[in-house]
């Protein structure tokens, strides 16, 4: 998906070219306490935050940046983590998308006992997890066997790794974790990054339900029609 394309319609059908926006780093404030291997606590991730007429968006990258303009000099300087943010900001305006912010402290353990218990409700047994969430792995790992769980990452330090009992496996065997799930949660970072298109035709071709997860992706799960959780995102 062109994203700077769909802001730019966005922007001509709801005249907002000339509004301002802001854009920059945000600290989310995790707690650590009991889980300490949050990518955005490590450092190997940021969240962007974009504000756009008192509304805001979040984006995942590892590619930190700041912007203060109007909405059309942003589609003309900023990359795409950037304009993600910016896309989720603007939908949240506009009354089309809710829950565009991360949530923080000890929010997203509260939010993998809800996955859980909603994972309880489906005829699943094997579960897949693309991009390594830790307290998603922690939760689900526990609640439904480690050996039933499978988890791919692209971070290298993470790849080989046992993680609350499972072995973390390269994003490039994505494939093998699709075709070996019943279910599969995808990070909404995909979108952000570019992989999301493989993620749609890898499930597509073994007919894999996918469910995408975060506030990074709100935006494009409403445009694409994708299946999203973000069960405590604001």
């Amino acid at each position: 998906m062109d994203v700077k394309e769909v802001l730019k319609n966005l922007a001509y059908e709801n005249d907002l070219l000339d509004d301002q926006v802001r854009i920059f780093v945000t600290d989310t404030r995790l707690d650590v306490s009991r889980i300490e291997d949050y990518a955005l606590m490590k450092g190997k991730e940021v969240l962007l935050r974009a504000i756009f007429r008192n509304c805001y968006g979040d984006a995942f990258t590892d590619s930190p940046m700041e912007f203060s303009g109007t909405l059309k000099e942003a589609m003309e300087s900023c990359d795409r983590p950037a304009l993600v943010a910016l896309l989720n900001a603007v939908m949240k305006c506009l009354g089309l998308i809710d829950r565009t912010v991360h949530c923080h402290r000890e929010e997203p353990e509260k939010c993998a006992e809800i996955l859980v218990e909603t994972l309880k409700t489906m005829d699943v047994k094997k579960i897949g997890i693309i991009g390594f969430q830790p307290a998603f792995v922690k939760a689900i790992s526990e609640a439904f066997g480690k050996g039933n769980v499978m988890v791919s990452d692209r971070d290298p330090e993470n790849v080989g790794r046992v993680k609350y009992g499972v072995t973390i496996m390269d994003s490039e065997k994505n494939e093998e974790l699709i075709k070996n799930s019943d279910i599969v949660l995808a990070t909404g970072s995909s979108f952000v990054n570019g992989t999301l298109d493989e993620i749609l035709e890898l499930s597509k071709k073994w007919e894999k339900r996918v469910i995408f997860y975060g506030t990074s992706i709100a935006g494009g799960a409403k445009l694409l029609g994708l299946e999203r959780f973000c069960a405590l995102g604001r």
